[in-house]
């Protein structure tokens, strides 16, 4: 095995930690305090026991970081990845607007989890970053063909996570293209 692929998951493990995640997100859906949660009720969604629990994780932190770690790694793929209808576009180099486009199409299609977990201030701070690195991506991209944002990129990724946020709460009313394209207005 070379040094850049991972060691193989046994497929029992991602189950069952899919079975915890799952059962964390549906809890928080449910009640918005989240400070009923215990383990044992996280178990008992998932319907496996506390001891399995503790074979993954240490505690309901270490579950949360872990979710939002693997969620946010998804996000990041989907953007390096060209979407079916930009195939011709290569690996890693999307467009401003394709990049933007892969990021809004993950949300839609996870509306749900990101609903809920835009809630929580670490996640919803690790999501405003990537949103950042895509607007430095775009203002570079408009720099390079002469043109400048007139308001700095960190107020555009705000605003940009406020309309998402919007969006999702909404239900997600408009397709990801569309609200890209309103976006990219609204910052011209």
């Amino acid at each position: 095995m070379s040094n850049n692929e991972k060691p193989k998951v046994d497929p029992r493990i991602k189950r069952t930690k899919k079975m915890f995640k799952d059962a964390l997100i549906s809890l928080i859906q449910e009640n918005s305090d989240k400070s009923k949660l215990t383990i044992q009720t996280i178990a008992d969604r998932a319907e496996l026991n506390r001891a399995t629990f503790y074979l993954h994780y240490q505690d309901i932190d270490d579950l949360m970081e872990q979710t939002i770690d693997e969620i946010l790694e998804e996000l990041n793929m989907t953007m390096e990845i060209p979407s079916e209808d930009n195939q011709a576009t290569k690996k890693g180099n999307l467009s401003p607007r394709n990049r933007l486009i892969s990021f809004l199409e993950h949300f839609y299609q996870n509306a749900g989890l990101y609903n809920v977990m835009l809630e929580n201030k670490d996640f919803r701070k690790r999501v405003l970053s990537i949103l950042l690195d895509i607007v430095t991506f775009w203002a570079e991209d408009k720099k390079a063909k002469g043109g400048a944002f007139k308001v700095p990129n960190e107020i555009i990724a705000s605003s940009t996570l406020g309309i998402i946020s919007w969006w999702l709460q909404e239900g997600t009313p408009y397709s990801p293209s569309y609200l890209a394209d309103q976006i990219i207005l609204m910052s011209k």
